[in-house]
Order: structure tokens, then C-alpha cells, then sequence
């Protein structure tokens, strides 16, 4: 090919190119705690905080902030998913995550020595409840970041959809617990964390074919 060729063929290529604005980890964290705030406000403002929050149980404090912080760091890894690189570790999520696993482990120790209690946590009916309402309030959360993996072009579609789906179920749970009044631990670790579950799988089955590049 001669010279003046490949001039022509680098100017032609040149000339497609545009812009683009650089991805920053700080404005994908606002879109993720836009999302949080938005579903945290729809859900309050419909069905109301629950009127012992200043006093929280220790034991709702704890499952609240072992579940956010899995949100957290679940939402961290799924922002930095979407910033160019080569390997990037995104990791974090799952330390965070294994602790909050302390919950279900705790509940079921605390059904083994009363299964009477147990029982009546399962079958109340407000715990279906609670875990649509996770489900739920955690879609904002994993609408923006969607809508930040997918300007982003994630290189593990799958491990992405993971992500974002224990984040945004993460979300909803942290929600639903500043208005549900039970304190129960195994009411907690099975609906509130069915909502992360269910989450999860939702994220894995339904983001990785929209994330591919």
C-alpha cells in the first residue's frame, strides 16, 4: 500500500471518531445513590418509616448495616466494572457478603434451640410482603447500574449481572428494614435476605445477553 494510502485510510478513520466523556467512579456512585434514594423515598412515602426508628433493637442495627454494607461494596465493584481497565479487582463485594451470611447461620441456630418461633417467622404473613417490597424498592439501584455497566461494556457480563443483582437486592432490604417493625432475626435472614437472593438470580438471568458487547 503506498504511503499517501495510508494517509487516507488513518484520516478516514480519524474523521469517525468523537469524543467521549471520561467515566468517573464518583458519578457512577450518584447514579447508584440516586437510585437508592429514590426507592427508599417511594417506598417511605407510601407505607411510612416505622415509628421505633430512632430506637432500633441492637439486633435490627446490626442485620441493617451487615446487609448495607454488602450493598455497598456490592454497588462499589459494580461502578468500577464500568471504568476502563485491564485487571481490576472486584472482589470486595464478596468479603462483605460473607459476613452478612452471619445472619441466615445466626437464624438458624436460633430455630434449632426454639422451633416454635421459627415456625410462626416463617408462615407471618407480612414476610412474602417484605420481600416483594425488597425487590422492589431495589430496582432503582439496579436500573442506574445498568444503565452505568452498560455505556461501560463490562468484560464479564456474567459476573456483572451477579453484581449488580446482590446490590440492588441489597438495597431494597436496607429500605424495607426502615419500615418493617419485626425484629425477629429469622423473619430478617429469610425474607429481607430472600430479597437479595432473589435479586442475585434476577441479575444473573437477566443482564449478562443485555451487557454483552
Amino acid at each position: 500500500m503506498k504511503h499517501a494510502s495510508i494517509e487516507d485510510l488513518i484520516d478516514g478513520l480519524a474523521g469517525e471518531l468523537e469524543p467521549v466523556r471520561p467515566r468517573r467512579v464518583l458519578r457512577g456512585s450518584i447514579w447508584a445513590a440516586s437510585g437508592w434514594a429514590v426507592g427508599a423515598a417511594a417506598l417511605l412515602w407510601l407505607l411510612g418509616m416505622r415509628s421505633d426508628i430512632a430506637s432500633m433493637p441492637p439486633l435490627s442495627l446490626l442485620s441493617f448495616w451487615l446487609i448495607a454494607s454488602a450493598g455497598i461494596a456490592a454497588t462499589w465493584s459494580a461502578v468500577r466494572m464500568g471504568l476502563p481497565g485491564v485487571g481490576r479487582d472486584y472482589s470486595g463485594w464478596r468479603w462483605a457478603g460473607l459476613a452478612a451470611l452471619s445472619l441466615p447461620l445466626a437464624a438458624v441456630l436460633a430455630g434449632l434451640g426454639d422451633s416454635h418461633a421459627a415456625t410462626e417467622a416463617i408462615h407471618r404473613g407480612e414476610g412474602l410482603r417484605c420481600t416483594i417490597q425488597g425487590l422492589v424498592a431495589g430496582i432503582g439501584v439496579g436500573a442506574a447500574l445498568f444503565a452505568w455497566l452498560k455505556g461501560g461494556a463490562p468484560t464479564s457480563p456474567t459476573r456483572a449481572g451477579w453484581v449488580v443483582g446482590i446490590a440492588a437486592g441489597s438495597a431494597g432490604a436496607t429500605i424495607v428494614a426502615l419500615h418493617c417493625p419485626i425484629d425477629n432475626l429469622m423473619h430478617i435472614s429469610l425474607w429481607h435476605g430472600l430479597a437479595v437472593a432473589g435479586a442475585a438470580v434476577a441479575g444473573r438471568i437477566i443482564l449478562p445477553p443485555l451487557l454483552r458487547w
